[in-house]
């Protein structure tokens, strides 16, 4: 193996003085193992998996709150109702005043029995839940893995989490399989169990029939199908967090169920002694998981003919004599405690982007020190990371047909952040950092994130092979930049300490590893909604002026409508639907016996997307442009134009998306309009506080929300026609950033606010003709680099052919490993919608023109 090449000049920023780090100008061949790995889950169907329904249901039924009357209302509603909701979550049709009424009372005699007969606190019986769940979930241990654990009982599964929004399935049950988007195989027995018994059971029980008693718009059961101005997600469970994985690889269960004990003699109160208790039962679950999997593994070398495998069996039953009960002695033990603690997280409650923070940092010193010792290779080092990210590739999101539209690609988010600076300041870069660029260029598959942190002086060799991967496609890592991020944190209330030690969680929102529950992805707000439905309300607008007060104050209305229902969502899962197994992973919540949906975090934030800024910047541009500078159409005759989709005049709709200035290639009027719309943006999402006492944050990014709002939007004075896909991000609009990728990166600079705090997305999408080669990975750093340092904060490349994709939507069984990047994740391009595949395709190509004489591929 080459060694990594020296530093390029004497200019160049210079790292902090590393031990040797060996950092490949390539990676090694694929191992026989992580082929195999790689080639089964390629291979394996995508189900439904129902274990954790049944067996939550079937503890609830035998232990939990029933007194005989909550039960004859909870039955009566489901009959009167379910046919009714079915037909109002398949069609989309709001329900009727009179029927968000009638769910209403039913409800409230509901819960006014259920709290009469309670037993116990919630938390105690999602504790206890949780560790009969536990003693039961099938174990599953496949072939070629080093490394064990599944939330699922499917090799790729989806759990279906009735306990929080997994009613929205009801209508889709008889069809999940024959959907034409992410079909999801399921059996008769599991349809019959989940319509018979588990639905029925928390038709009145679940954070979805909650939350709505607890705003004070009865009509926010609606936004569930409206999905125009605004989607709310933590119905689903409020996920986004990084959990301390680092405590459970360095103490154990045994050390954090400890730490438990000692507190909870500081701690005084009814509810502090229920989380305590709660706590204690959930530590003690995790560590019986343990010794099941210990034993589990050694049944199954017992059965082993192979001796090589009998072998490696074994030393899975030796990693779990250790973990995840007591600290990891090596790097194979600390990759293995992190696997059993996500699946533990996972199996708890519904997390999506569940992230595993700066696991380069964390894991460093166990493969140095394995290294010194002789137990270990890099090459086998590279072979567990591979096992590693395969395991982090099994769990697939369960979203209906609706959600599928707005976060289409089944990414659970699950991010890995690599790089930065260390509490001194000085770059972090180290070997295992270049071994999970190895491991991931070997396996190849659409998640998890990968995510790099860059700094003036990231090592040049991290950069080079980051951005090499990059090149052979599928979009990761994605790059961010330490000098903008940390200080927007430090802005937003984080400590600086705890600012430089941010990780990326889920796509592309930040927080504090151990430290933040940052619920980053709780509600995306369509902004040209806002704008369209401020044009209507201002009917004669004298000034461009008054148009934008008009959309001031329409945001203004809508963010406090999306912030109210969100508070209610999360009221209920403090109140209903508490996780005391991630509290133990949260700092704070041991500390102050508050559980973490409860506020007990150092950091209780929430997130909040804007959604289609370009398109708003856009629509300014041109309003004032056309209408109010050269006059050259009314606003009334423009408003015509807008309802009728420019069927009446579609030159003028052809002049306005080609004509008028558009962010992204234009320095003056349209981005003046974008920092307008993000100032506006980020000022007024920051004046809301959640229930648990945090900030609300501002983001740009947008998973596929733009293809799902887009579909609902008519027509905008941008020239963009009714029904097509909105900007990404802070992205500009397809086939307007005409200049080239610096001037779309120079615009995104220019617009982005001060206030942004929750993360942002940029997408660049090149050929790979302009980087092949030495001098294309020197020229994309470059491009990196040059973002960065005009003030840039995340950049992304889709580096792919324009043909692969056409002919990936023509023939997708050619192309089922092709991944691409979409909005702060990746996904495999067949399991896209065909809306979001035409989306990918659509964005504009940098280096697409035929390259010049000299350039073409293969040439020198």
């Amino acid at each position: 193996m080459s060694a990594a090449p020296p530093l390029a000049n004497a200019s160049t920023p210079r790292p902090t003085p590393l031990r040797a780090v060996a950092g490949p100008a390539s990676a090694p061949p694929r191992s026989e193992r992580v082929t195999r790995i790689r080639e089964d889950l390629l291979a394996a169907p995508y189900r439904l998996c129902t274990q954790k329904a049944e067996r939550i249901t079937e503890w609830f039924r035998a232990n939990g709150v029933r007194p005989p009357l909550a039960d004859a209302i909870a039955r009566v509603h489901w009959s009167l109702a379910r046919r009714a909701i079915a037909r109002n979550l398949g069609s989309g049709a709001p329900q009727s005043r009179l029927a968000i009424a009638a769910n209403a009372t039913l409800q409230r005699l509901y819960l006014w029995c259920e709290a009469a007969r309670r037993r116990e606190p919630p938390i105690a019986e999602h504790a206890h839940a949780l560790a009969y769940l536990l003693e039961r979930a099938p174990l599953r241990i496949h072939e070629h893995e080093l490394l064990v654990g599944n939330a699922s009982s499917q090799r790729i599964g989806a759990p279906i989490h009735p306990d929080y929004g997994g009613l929205l399935l009801l209508p889709e049950l008889a069809t999940l399989a024959r959907r034409p988007v992410n079909p999801l195989e399921v059996d008769d027995a599991q349809r019959r169990t989940l319509e018979r018994e588990i639905f029925p059971y928390w038709f009145s029980r679940s954070v979805l029939a909650r939350a709505p008693l607890l705003a004070r718009d009865p009509q926010l059961a609606n936004t569930l199908v409206a999905g125009r101005r605004y989607v709310l997600t933590q119905f689903a469970g409020i996920s986004h967090v990084t959990p301390d994985y680092a405590s459970v690889v360095r103490e154990g269960f045994e050390g954090i169920l400890a730490r438990v004990r000692a507190a909870r003699g500081e701690a005084a109160g009814r509810d502090a002694a229920a989380f305590y208790d709660a706590a204690e039962i959930a530590a003690r679950a995790a560590i019986a998981f343990g010794e099941r999997w210990r034993r589990h593994c050694l049944d199954e070398a017992a059965r082993e003919p192979r001796s090589a495998r009998a072998a490696e069996l074994h030393a899975m039953a030796e990693a779990f004599a250790q973990v995840p009960a007591r600290p990891a002695r090596s790097f194979r033990e600390a990759l293995q405690s992190i696997v059993t603690a996500h699946v533990l997280v996972h199996q708890e409650s519904f997390q999506h982007g569940v992230s595993f923070g700066r696991l380069d940092q964390l894991l460093d010193p166990y493969y140095q020190r394995d290294r010194a010792a002789g137990i270990l290779s890099r090459e086998e080092a590279v072979e567990l990371l591979a096992c590693f990210l395969a395991k982090a590739a099994e769990l697939l999101p369960l979203f209906n047909a609706m959600a599928t539209e707005y976060f289409s690609g089944l990414s659970s988010a699950s991010g890995i952040t690599l790089g930065g600076t260390g509490p001194d300041g000085r770059d972090a870069t180290n070997d295992t950092s270049f071994l999970f660029l190895d491991a991931y260029d070997q396996l190849r598959l659409r998640q998890p994130n990968l995510h790099l942190r860059v700094h003036p002086a990231s090592d040049p060799r991290l950069l080079a092979r980051a951005h090499e991967v990059v090149k052979a496609g599928g979009g990761m890592p994605a790059f961010f930049n330490d000098e903008a991020i940390a200080p927007a944190l430090e802005r937003a209330g984080v400590a600086p300490a705890d600012a430089r030690d941010y990780a990326i969680v889920g796509c592309v929102e930040w927080g504090v590893p151990r430290k933040s529950f940052p619920a980053a992805g709780a509600a995306f707000v369509s902004l040209p909604a806002a704008l369209d439905a401020a044009l209507r309300r201002a009917p004669a607008p004298a000034t461009i002026g008054d148009v934008a007060d008009a959309f001031v104050a329409e945001l203004e209305r809508t963010v406090a409508e999306a912030a109210h229902g969100n508070d209610a969502i999360e009221r209920a899962h403090a109140l209903h639907r508490p996780t005391p197994l991630l509290s133990l992973l949260v700092e704070g919540c041991v500390e102050s016996g508050v559980e973490v949906n409860a506020g007990g975090a150092r950091y209780g934030t929430t997130g909040m997307q804007g959604v289609g800024l370009a398109d708003v910047a856009d629509s300014l541009a041109a309003l004032e442009q056309v209408v109010f500078e050269e006059r050259r159409l009314s606003y009334a005759a423009l408003l015509r134009a807008l309802d009728d989709d420019f069927a009446g005049d579609p030159a003028l709709a052809q002049w306005l998306a080609q004509r008028v200035a558009k962010y992204g290639c234009d320095r003056g009027r349209s981005e003046r309009w974008a920092r307008f719309a993000a100032d506006r943006w980020c000022e007024i999402v920051s004046r809301h506080r959640n229930p648990r006492g945090g900030r609300y944050l501002p983001g740009f990014w947008t998973m596929t929300t733009h293809v799902g709002f887009g579909r609902r939007l008519g027509a905008l004075p941008s020239g963009r026609r009714r029904g097509e896909p909105l900007a990404d991000g802070i992205s500009p609009a397809n086939g307007a950033d005409r200049d080239g990728p610096t001037a779309s990166m120079l615009a995104a600079v220019r617009a982005t606010s001060d206030g942004v705090a929750n993360g942002l997305c940029l997408n660049e999408k090149i050929d790979p003709w302009m980087v092949q080669g030495d001098g294309g990975t020197e020229l994309l750093v470059a491009l990196t680099r040059g973002y960065f340092a005009a003030g840039g904060m995340q950049v992304q490349y889709n580096v792919v052919d324009p043909a692969v994709l056409l002919d990936a939507k023509a023939h997708p069984e050619r192309h089922r490993d092709l991944v691409v990047r979409i909005s702060g994740y990746s996904a495999y391009f067949c399991d896209l919608t065909p809306e979001m595949q035409d989306d990918i395709i659509a964005r504009t190509l940098h280096g697409a023109a035929a390259p010049p004489p000299g350039c073409q591929a293969g040439a020198p």
